[in-house]
């Protein structure tokens, strides 16, 4: 039986993961946000949850994200990954995004790290690293963007 999120914010175990905004920002990756044409392209499937995010990107030629699409078919976790990740990816480079990737992973596995500057509000998912099972799910879109940028090399 799946929770519904007022379930999920009564329970007291579930409501530590799946607050209010975490179930906010999850919302903004609701609606598919592909780009027309892009340079770039890519899919990441977890092999656990079943999650699947495929992300488009644009990149310029000094190496900075300059258009960010996406469509993911996952839980609330990745969606909210991936709202952050659409308000902090613009600008990027492959190196910057993989750091902030980087740093979530560590938070993630309980290390004294916290992600920073536009990454910041990944902190969100912190509650999770009590739930290993769920981690594949969460750094899915930074798995799928950098698949994308491999298709540069």
């Amino acid at each position: 039986m799946t929770s519904t999120p007022d379930q999920m914010l009564e329970d007291p175990a579930l409501a530590l993961v799946y607050n209010r905004r975490l179930l906010d920002l999850a919302a903004g990756a609701e609606t598919p946000h592909r780009l027309d044409r892009p340079q770039l392209t890519a899919r990441a499937v977890s092999p656990i949850c079943g999650s699947d995010i495929t992300v488009d990107l644009d990149v310029g030629p000094d190496g900075r994200v300059t258009a960010f699409g996406f469509e993911v078919k996952a839980c609330a976790l990745t969606k909210s990954a991936v709202s952050v990740m659409r308000a902090a990816i613009i600008g990027k480079t492959r190196a910057e995004i993989a750091a902030a990737g980087q740093s979530l992973e560590d938070m993630l596995d309980g290390k004294e790290v916290r992600p920073a500057g536009d990454w910041a509000a990944l902190e969100i998912l912190s509650p999770v690293r009590d739930y290993p099972a769920r981690h594949n799910s969460i750094l899915l879109p930074f798995e799928a963007v950098d698949k994308a940028f491999s298709q540069k090399e």
